[in-house]
């Protein structure tokens, strides 16, 4: 097969299965059997939650309340409320939103809690807030949580309880978490039922769509993910989320709970995300498809928990990552160590066959083209990003309402710098040698990863691994010398490009050029597919994706401030 149609199908291919992957389950309807979560069932609550703003203190919160009562009550739950005066700087924040009883206003939360079989043993609890920021209807965070946590208590029948469930629904979240640190507070300060809590799901948003991500565990999570992994059937999941939450100077009302020792999982999506605290978060702006994943994961290990007669027991961190939604694959860090090895053997043992040893300095040397790749897609990408106006002073919320052109920018540049990379590199070298050399350095990356961070691993040594298979087969069988390195290809990037997008949702409009990670992982799978690029003709696709791109960074940087972005946020 010719090299440039093999490569193109690899990427038409690769593009629509991580596309694919990437996008949340159709929405079920009101019919739906009455064991499986209806996001349109969920629908029906969020458009009473999210009517209007209702912020902490304010009428519309008073509304929402009694409407989650109600709901509580039919669903068979005992309910009861606990009042926390807000604390100054909650209070400061909740005056500069406007709100007229600021001085008097309290958080309110609420307390559901619905009997299992054994009283004795430790309760399950969901948790979502019901208080939403000022100016925003707060249809995405977090009506989504709060009807999708209704939606899940629908969907198990008390009979089959083998524990206690808990509705935990928080007040004045979006203040400072008040509600949720009143209830798990240290020792006797919290609620006493909080020491019964022997795990928590909650439920969470940071946009309006997309897949929903469990970005968040509590301690000693080995055992959970186990479960996790057991129960539910199209996952979106990984350690290294878990760990750039943990380095990031954020929190939700889990984070209380997780200070306290409570196991569990904590699920949000971050697509849509100019709908974040918008005014536009409107009940017709949300995708129902996200609410339906959010309520599916979580109805599924929600079940799995509250039907267990046995919780899973601490036990050490895992990695782990859903494998394009299909499953979860996790172990134990040092498992990850046999896995470098293996990767090392299958590496080693290719490069053998088919370079001679004469040419060793020479794969040595041409390690160094993934270094430039890193260089270049770094460079391009933190240049595009100033030119998009992060030189100066920037609207957060006014970036998120720009993510979907920041995106595909960064897809640009990093195109180009992969272009220019390829393009560098002497036309004269033997193919395996660049091979070689490219495999090398992204095994280096993975050691490093693997001792330093191995929470992040999977992200490069599982594609590396499909490469490293790839390459032993081309090495043995000449036939499979294409074949296998697109298949591996295909897969590897489908897989990457998921942990890409995520890395831009989540920290993007402040740092796109971390993408440039990817660079030498990029390379190596194109390596074998690519035709050599003529050196000329090759740089001037580059910097027609470079101009590309800087027209899309003057749009953003140039366009006015975005209708999405909420009243109270700095518009400088």
């Amino acid at each position: 097969m010719n090299k440039w149609l093999a490569l193109a199908l690899t990427l038409l291919l690769a593009g629509w299965l991580g596309f694919s992957a990437a996008q949340p389950p159709a929405p079920k309807p009101v019919t739906a059997a009455a064991d499986q979560f209806a996001a349109a069932r969920a629908m029906a609550d969020i458009r009473i939650i999210a009517r209007e703003p209702h912020p902490t203190g304010s009428v519309g919160n008073d509304v929402v309340r009694a409407h989650v009562i109600e709901r509580l009550r039919s669903l068979g739950f005992s309910v009861r409320q606990t009042v926390t005066p807000l604390p100054e700087k909650p209070r400061e924040r909740l005056r500069k939103w406007g709100g007229a009883n600021a001085d008097m206003a309290s958080a309110v939360t609420l307390i559901a809690l619905r009997p299992g079989h054994d009283p004795a043993a430790q309760a399950v609890a969901v948790m979502a807030h019901y208080d939403s920021v000022w100016a925003s209807p707060g249809a995405a965070d977090d009506g989504m949580g709060v009807a999708s946590a209704l939606e899940i208590a629908r969907a198990i029948p008390q009979a089959s309880q083998a524990r206690d469930l808990v509705l935990l629904i928080t007040d004045a979240e979006e203040l400072g978490l008040v509600g949720a640190k009143a209830f798990f507070a240290p020792g006797t300060a919290g609620d006493p039922l909080a020491d019964r809590i022997g795990a928590l799901v909650d439920l969470e948003s940071r946009g309006g769509g997309g897949r929903a991500v469990m970005f968040e565990t509590g301690p000693a999570n080995g055992n959970m993910i186990k479960l996790l992994a057991a129960s539910v059937a199209n996952p979106a999941a990984n350690s290294l989320a878990v760990k750039i939450y943990e380095l990031l100077p954020n929190s939700t009302d889990f984070t209380p709970a997780k200070q306290r020792g409570v196991a569990g999982f904590n699920f949000a999506f971050m697509g849509r995300a100019e709908l974040y605290h918008s005014p536009l978060s409107t009940p017709d702006a949300i995708d129902p498809g996200s609410l339906q994943h959010m309520g599916d994961e979580g109805l599924a290990i929600t079940r799995a928990l509250v039907t267990a007669t046995a919780l899973p027991a601490p036990a050490p961190d895992a990695v782990f990552s859903d494998v394009l939604g299909w499953g979860i694959i996790a172990y134990p860090v040092w498992a990850g160590w046999v896995l470098v090895a293996g990767i090392a053997a299958l590496i080693i043992g290719a490069a053998r066959r088919q370079v001679a040893e004469w040419r060793w300095p020479q794969v040595a040397a041409s390690s160094v083209d993934a270094l430039v790749g890193v260089l270049a897609c770094g460079v391009l990408l933190y240049a595009g990003n100033l030119l998009s106006g992060a030189d100066g002073k920037v609207n957060y919320y006014d970036r998120l309402a720009a993510l979907p052109r920041l995106e595909t920018q960064a897809l640009l540049l990093f195109a180009a710098g992969l272009i220019i990379t390829l393009a560098l590199v002497p036309a004269r070298r033997p193919a395996w040698v660049t091979w070689a050399g490219l495999a090398l350095v992204n095994l280096l990356m993975v050691i490093m990863v693997q001792a330093l961070l191995p929470a992040a691993a999977p992200i490069l040594a599982w594609p590396l691994l499909l490469a490293a298979l790839a390459m032993a087969l081309a090495a043995r069988w000449r036939g499979l010398a294409l074949l296998a390195p697109a298949l591996a290809a295909i897969f590897g990037f489908a897989f990457a490009g998921g942990f890409g997008h995520f890395t831009l949702l989540a920290i993007g409009p402040g740092m796109p050029s971390a993408i440039a990670i990817f660079a030498p992982l990029t390379l190596l799978l194109l390596w074998p597919l690519t035709p050599r690029l003529p050196r000329r003709p090759a740089l001037l696709v580059a910097l027609a994706l470079v101009l590309v791109a800087g027209g899309l960074a003057l749009w953003v940087r140039l366009d006015p401030i975005a209708a999405s972005v909420p009243p109270y946020s700095d518009k400088s």
